[in-house]
This record gives structure tokens, C-alpha cells and sequence, in this order.
């Protein structure tokens, strides 16, 4: 579960890196700029790179899962955290990947102990 969490968050963020430099906002529920384009480039190249082994796609769904789930909760509290502008759609998201890549990484855990 933990490589389909890696590839899967690694290539929404790098396909919302890349619109991020042609279009402004998307559909009016998330405005782009240019540092979290390349936030999302980056991680969606780790991401992507990950997946391709168990053990990296682990270790990459438990950081930045964490990650993820830190700044989908404190973006509702900060909407300018760490220079992101950071709005509630993109909070929804950052909740529900960083949760999703928890439960990919403890799951994957609990797996490889059966």
C-alpha cells in the first residue's frame, strides 16, 4: 500500500506543480504560487522515485505523511505558514494525503510482522 501511496501523492504533487506554472488558481478552490509549485515538484519527483521500492515508499509515506497531516492541520490555524499560502481545499488535501500515507505506512508495518 505504501508504493501505490508514493506514486499516487507523488503524481498529483508533481501534476500540481507543473499546472501550477500555467494557471493561477484551479477552479477557484486552489490558488497557485511559486514556491509551493516547486514544494510540489520536488515531492512529487521523491514521491514518484519512492515507489519504486517498498522500503523507500515507507519511508516516504510515514515523513511525509507526518508532513502532509501537519500542515493540512496548521494551515487552518496559519494560512501563511512557512511563506505557502495555504487555503481550505488545499488543507483538505494536505489532511487526507498525510492521512492516507499513515495509514499506508502503518498498515504496510503490521503486514510485513503476519
Amino acid at each position: 500500500m505504501a508504493k501505490v501511496f508514493a506514486r499516487v501523492a507523488g503524481w498529483v504533487m508533481l501534476l500540481l506543480g507543473i499546472i501550477g506554472f500555467f494557471m493561477s488558481d484551479l477552479f477557484e478552490l486552489i490558488e497557485f504560487d511559486t514556491p509551493h509549485n516547486i514544494v510540489h515538484l520536488v515531492l512529487g519527483v521523491l514521491g514518484i522515485a519512492a515507489g519504486q521500492s517498498v522500503k523507500w515508499a515507507r519511508l516516504f509515506a510515514q515523513v511525509f505523511g507526518t508532513i502532509y497531516l501537519l500542515v493540512g492541520i496548521i494551515g487552518f490555524f496559519v494560512p501563511d505558514f512557512l511563506g505557502l499560502h495555504l487555503e481550505l481545499t488545499e488543507n483538505l488535501i494536505h489532511v487526507i494525503l498525510g492521512a492516507w500515507g499513515l495509514y499506508a505506512a502503518l498498515g504496510e508495518k503490521d503486514r510485513a510482522r503476519e
